[in-house]
């Protein structure tokens, strides 16, 4: 297991999973439980919009995930001699351009996940014993899916929170053979953009790589108003998403040296891991066609909604997460206990709270965010992304179904049967 500086408990005393780096409970008890929690919120999605129809869900997930697909491309995806000749090898250079590499320095590769990019990588370029650093902003972590393969491969992990940790442990212990950066975390915390540049910057031994798990550069981009992934420093290899404030399919591009990129890419076709014809198309035409603008509108509406939470909840529990809102699991428990008048341990976690507001945000209201539909291992935080449909509802709109939400939350927070049914629908 990596050895990080993060807590071992969560805020209530409960055990934290080193991997994913929160509390397991005893609904949520691992990834089979949040798959199955992810599943039965598609379910509920597929059904409301067969009842009440496609209007009467809001997405403020902060994604797209469809095809990507235009009209006009299909004709040619009948089989793959048509793709090949239309369109093989014309994402590659969007991608190179989207990340801000340069051609004659890097190659791109488009594979079917950010977590596939993650695991294919670190999996290839760690060996047992390497010693990895990774920098992650305050109150954040590394994701779990870059977590998990640098354990895979017997790397050994040490995390910070501040450039000024790194750096001294970089002083110390000499540069590692690798160092993960990762610019936004999954509970949508920034690294100051200054910290992120002073950390490509740090002296490298010859065998040191960099790899950045820039899955939110476009909210980097469009909110923040910072460079593309390549134009921060020197890096060896970096991830962004195709969907994430992307108007794309899921799907990872993956940017780097012309020699690590090639030898990862080959272990990619060897399992599997890269994208199909459907995801390659989509994921070109989302480049193509990206637009900072419609984040930077987004991010506005945030600003609004992050005041009216603040109102409602404690200016320190709402936090501006880039073009959204969100509030940690821990801080939505004592939220709920304050609402019950209560100060017993809740019977619930982080993960499992979050998520039972998502999804009742969903059930009663029609509202679409990550805590319903996310993967395993995703952050335990109320995420709620102003993108795509932010604007459709408002903030005051918002506000009030996560009130719901949270009045839900406290009405089951010592009924862990309960919760498990809206959780699980058992």
């Amino acid at each position: 297991m990596p050895a990080n500086t993060s807590p071992s408990t969560d805020r209530f005393g409960n055990p934290v999973d080193p991997i994913v780096r929160y509390a397991r409970g005893t609904i949520l008890k691992g990834t089979d439980e949040e798959v199955k929690r992810m599943l039965l919120a598609r379910k509920i999605v597929g059904e409301r919009v067969r009842t009440k129809g496609q209007e009467s869900v809001h997405d403020l997930s902060g994604m797209n995930r469809g095809s990507g697909l235009e009209p006009e491309d299909t004709s040619y995806l009948t089989s793959h001699v048509p793709f090949f000749e239309r369109f093989e090898g014309n994402t590659e250079p969007l991608a190179l351009k989207h990340m801000g590499a340069d051609p004659d320095r890097h190659r791109a590769l488009i594979l079917n996940r950010v977590s596939a990019a993650n695991f294919i990588a670190l999996t290839t370029v760690l060996s047992r014993g390497d010693r990895v650093f990774a920098l992650a902003p305050a109150g954040g972590v590394t994701h779990p899916s870059a977590v998990r393969p640098i354990s895979m491969a017997g790397a050994t992990l040490k995390e910070f929170f501040s450039f000024a940790d790194l750096e001294t442990a970089w002083r110390e212990e000499g540069a590692p053979r690798l160092l993960i950066v990762t610019p936004i975390s999954a509970s949508k915390r920034h690294l100051g953009f200054d910290d992120f540049k002073r950390a490509l910057a740090l002296p490298r031994a010859p065998n040191t790589l960099v790899y950045v798990d820039d899955a939110h550069m476009a909210s980097r981009i469009g909110f923040f108003e910072e460079p593309r992934t390549f134009e921060v420093g020197e890096i060896d290899l970096a991830v962004c998403s195709a969907d994430k404030h992307v108007a794309g399919p899921r799907a990872g591009v993956f940017v780097g040296r012309p020699d690590l990129v090639t030898k990862i890419g080959s272990r990619a076709y060897e399992l599997g891991l890269e994208a199909q014809a459907g995801q390659y198309v989509g994921v070109a035409n989302a480049l193509r066609n990206f637009d900072p603008k419609v984040i930077k509108r987004a991010g506005e509406l945030a600003k609004e909604l992050v005041e009216v939470l603040a109102g409602q909840y404690g200016a320190k529990r709402a936090y501006l997460g880039g073009p959204g809102v969100s509030i940690s699991g821990d801080d939505v428990l004592d939220i709920a206990r304050e609402s019950r008048g209560t100060t017993d341990k809740p019977a619930l976690v982080a993960v499992e709270a979050a998520g039972l507001v998502a999804m009742e945000m969903l059930a009663h209201d029609g509202i679409l965010t990550i805590g319903a539909v996310a993967m395993p291992g995703s952050a335990p935080v109320v995420r709620l992304m102003m993108y795509p449909d932010g604007h459709k509802l408002g903030v005051e709109r918002i506000a009030a179904s996560l009130e719901h939400g949270v009045s839900r939350l406290a009405a089951v927070l010592d009924d862990a049967e309960e919760a498990r049914t809206q959780l699980l629908g058992e």
